[in-house]
């Protein structure tokens, strides 16, 4: 005969069997009458009853329970079984930003290339620019004019003034505040003979305006390797140039910071009563 039961609801057979086997004659009634207590004697198989009637509400209820559960389904042979999937990998988060850095601290007092000392506080975001504010002293080599600032820039407001080389036409460029030009005049003896006591001379003019004293800088080169300041017009030598020889002077020239706004142009020239000029 075959076996029709579900595992659930031969368990619970085998369960009500047991229990039915252990139920005997001697479980419903005492072995004795009962002596005493007659009213307890009266109440004792309404007790029993009621007992009874709990345990049989109790068993058809868990027989329902097991007659509405789904059948379990055995797996059938073949089918292959689930393969778990591997764990995704996941990229590595970003990483945690490390210390921030020290806050910095204000400027200590430096020296400028001058030669100077300066102090003062600020930030100078873009090369040639200060945005801070101080004071500073230094000492510039004769005829070079005011020192740059420790950036090695021109100061704040500089403009650029056009030099003339004398007749030739040829042009350089000069800063207010700015670096020095060097410029190199040559004399060359073209009289035929010999000139004694031959007399070089500079000189330097402005165009749309006048100069003074302290307008420009200006030093010649001396013999000894030192630059030795002279005016924006001055005598340069006076020696005598033997025929077809010539001699050269080596000038500096810078402009300082408050040089005259209304002078655009300056126009360098080199006189000599021996000859022929040229500057470069």
């Amino acid at each position: 005969m075959t076996n029709d039961h579900t595992p659930t609801e031969e368990r619970l057979i085998r369960a009500l069997a047991a229990r039915a086997e252990q139920v005997t004659p001697h479980s419903l009634r005492p072995a004795a009458p009962p002596t005493g207590n007659w009213a307890a004697r009266g109440r004792a198989p309404l007790v029993l009853a009621l007992a009874a009637s709990v345990a049989s509400v109790a068993l058809v209820g868990t027989a329902a329970v097991s007659l509405l559960a789904p059948p379990e389904k055995a797996p059938v042979a073949g089918t292959p079984s689930a393969v778990p999937e591997p764990p995704v990998s996941r990229p590595p988060g970003p990483s945690a930003p490390g210390p921030s850095a020290p806050p910095v601290g204000p400027s200590r007092p430096g020296t400028t290339p001058s030669g100077g000392t300066a102090a003062g506080t600020g930030t100078s975001p873009d090369p040639g620019t200060s945005t801070g504010t101080g004071t500073g002293t230094g000492a510039g080599t004769g005829g070079t004019g005011p020192g740059s600032g420790s950036d090695g820039g021109p100061p704040t407001g500089s403009r650029t003034v056009t030099v003339l080389l004398g007749d030739a036409g040829a042009t350089r460029t000069l800063r207010t505040g700015g670096d020095a030009l060097t410029l190199t005049v040559t004399v060359l003896n073209t009289t035929g003979g010999d000139v004694e006591n031959a007399t070089d001379n500079l000189s330097l003019t402005a165009e749309g305006g006048t100069l003074s004293g302290g307008d420009v800088n200006v030093s010649l080169l001396a013999e000894d390797g030192t630059w030795r300041p002279i005016g924006h017009t001055a005598r340069l030598v006076t020696a005598t140039l033997p025929e077809g020889e010539s001699r050269t002077h080596r000038v500096r020239i810078s402009l300082p910071e408050d040089f005259p706004a209304s002078v655009t142009r300056l126009r360098v020239t080199a006189f000599s009563n021996a000859g022929e000029e040229t500057i470069t």
